[in-house]
């Protein structure tokens, strides 16, 4: 079973921040999960809402703010307001921190309700820029956005994410066709949608299977059970550490 931190070991420390990563460069787990925007400026940034509210000390869209004005901002995590580990940081800071490591980093594009201008391009020229090609899985909710991501890279890993709403919503043909004919390398599903069908359903297409967000021990073990690939969790450091 493949675990990865969950936007960096981010149920002890604020999440998608510098220290939740160093956190986890001693465990032995596949790897970490991060998210991607950008600043008004133009710059990659780590963080999961579109909004700074709820995990900094202030207020404002990703979209709205200069990449110094969100280094500037403070964590809302208790005790961690002052530490520098816990500023926003760029997408290329924590893909250096884990280069010259052997781990596994899933970008996930956040631009499902923000439509960043070549967020794909720019994530894809980094990545090539830094040579991490064989390190990176990328993934997002939007198969349009993914389906970007290939024109730029043929090789690069990608995964759809999929959530209850909207597996519903989109046949399942089109998704296998997209999955097919875009070289899909992992499907990322709510772990509640997954059952011994759907790993069967996706592993006959060749695809692996890396369910968000498990946090329990019985959930760990379902799936591990049913025979899913991986998953992303907020505990990295609890979970029976074994990858492959």
């Amino acid at each position: 079973m493949k675990i990865f931190a969950h936007r960096g070991l981010s149920g002890f420390y604020p999440e998608n921040t510098i220290l939740a990563f160093k956190k986890c460069l001693n465990l032995n787990i596949y790897g970490i999960e991060l998210d991607v925007q950008k600043s008004k400026d133009n710059h990659l940034v780590v963080i999961h809402d579109e909004k700074v509210d709820r995990t900094f000390i202030g207020s404002g869209y990703i979209k709205d703010m200069t990449l110094e004005e969100l280094k500037s901002l403070k964590s809302s995590f208790k005790d961690f307001e002052d530490n520098e580990d816990c500023k926003i940081p760029t997408l290329e800071e924590v893909l250096k921190l884990f280069k010259p490591t052997e781990f596994i980093i899933n970008i996930e594009l956040k631009n499902s309700k923000t439509k960043y201008k070549d967020l794909e391009k720019d994530v894809i020229k980094l990545v090539k820029k830094l040579k991490m090609g064989k390190k990176v899985i990328i993934s997002s909710f939007r198969m349009d956005s993914l389906k970007k991501v290939r024109k730029y890279s043929s090789k690069v890993k990608i995964a759809y994410l999929v959530s209850d709403k909207f597996y519903k919503l989109r046949p399942k043909f089109l998704i296998f066709l997209d999955l097919i004919n875009y070289n899909f390398s992992y499907v990322n599903p709510n772990h509640k949608l997954v059952d011994k069908n759907f790993i069967k359903k996706y592993h006959s297409k060749n695809l692996q299977v890396l369910c968000y967000t498990v946090n329990t021990i019985e959930d760990y073990e379902r799936l591990s059970k049913i025979k899913a690939d991986g998953i992303f969790t907020d505990f990295a450091n609890i979970f029976p550490l074994t990858c492959d």
